[in-house]
């Protein structure tokens, strides 16, 4: 089909169109910083926006959530090692007491050490983290350390340590699943340590008497070997919060570059596509002009 120079002369015109709209689009974004300047410029991409900006203040309160954990996770393990350390020095002490050539005021001179040792882990089992929880509750403090995003079921993970795991101190004295408030829960800590029938209440009233005390299934020990375990299943929830912090950061980076992708103006790009409509619009122009200097003869040649 032959083309003649009026059909490329109003192919020109609309070539400058186009491109000037385009030329003048690309420097709206590279001043306006955004490809959506109204809702009805893309309602698809808008709707993705919605759904990115959704996921990433989600992913905030995630962060939130897993950096208090974290937290407070560091502050139990060291109220467990603390406490493990100071029932570790119980039973080293009541293996100092075994010894046959101490007599009576050799064991009653022990004994400040003792009490000072029982009044310690008082104290420990006793503490709040810095966002007012106690480091030994009467149950599990779950918090959500992962998902909870994007149809995910939220995991949650105990961060606190557990007073039940002390009963060997003194077997059912205490029913751990009544126990609610602050106050019930320093009286539960007292009779575990201080009770008549506490058996570090024991060794402690022994020793005073300058009597040797043995405890009749090793519950010193045992009580320190808990610890010991406690703080183990405390650090392997640590690894899994730095774990779940990891993926965290990961997926806000890649929904934020997401989001950058749908909203925000690539500078780049936008430069390089208004140098690029410039050159056609001025090729464009060109053609126009030089066929705008032709006779009505040329143009139908």
């Amino acid at each position: 089909m032959r083309t003649t120079i009026a059909n490329r002369f109003s192919e020109s015109l609309t070539s400058i169109q186009r491109h000037s709209r385009q030329m003048a689009d690309e420097q709206v974004r590279i001043s306006g910083g955004s490809k959506l300047l109204r809702a009805s410029d893309s309602p698809l991409a808008m709707g993705k926006a919605v759904d990115l900006r959704t996921t990433i203040a989600q992913l905030d309160a995630l962060g939130r959530l897993q950096a208090a954990a974290a937290n407070r996770m560091s502050e139990t393990e060291a109220g467990l090692g603390e406490a493990g350390k100071v029932l570790d020095d119980l039973h080293l002490l009541y293996v100092t007491t075994q010894n046959a050539s101490l007599g009576p005021q050799q064991l009653k001179g022990l004994a400040s050490q003792a009490a000072s040792l029982q009044e310690e882990l008082s104290q420990i089992l006793k503490r709040t983290d810095a966002s007012g929880y106690r480091i030994f509750n009467t149950a599990d403090l779950k918090v959500i350390v992962d998902g909870g995003t994007a149809g995910v079921e939220p995991v949650s993970v105990n961060t606190i340590g557990l007073l039940s795991g002390l009963d060997m101190l003194n077997k059912n004295a205490v029913n751990w699943s009544t126990v609610d408030t602050p106050t019930e829960l320093d009286e539960s800590v007292n009779k575990l340590l201080y009770d008549q029938n506490s058996v570090l209440n024991k060794f402690v009233s022994a020793l005073r008497n300058g009597e040797r005390f043995v405890p009749p299934n090793g519950e010193l020990r045992a009580a320190s070997d808990e610890m010991t375990q406690q703080r183990i299943r405390v650090g392997a929830a640590q690894a899994r919060v730095d774990r779940s912090i990891k993926r965290t950061d990961d997926l806000a980076l890649s929904v934020n570059s997401a989001l950058s992708r749908e909203v925000d103006t690539d500078f780049a790009e936008s430069t390089m596509e208004v140098q690029k409509a410039r050159a056609l619009l001025e090729a464009a122009q060109s053609i126009t002009a030089t066929i705008g200097a032709m006779n009505l003869f040329q143009r139908l040649g």
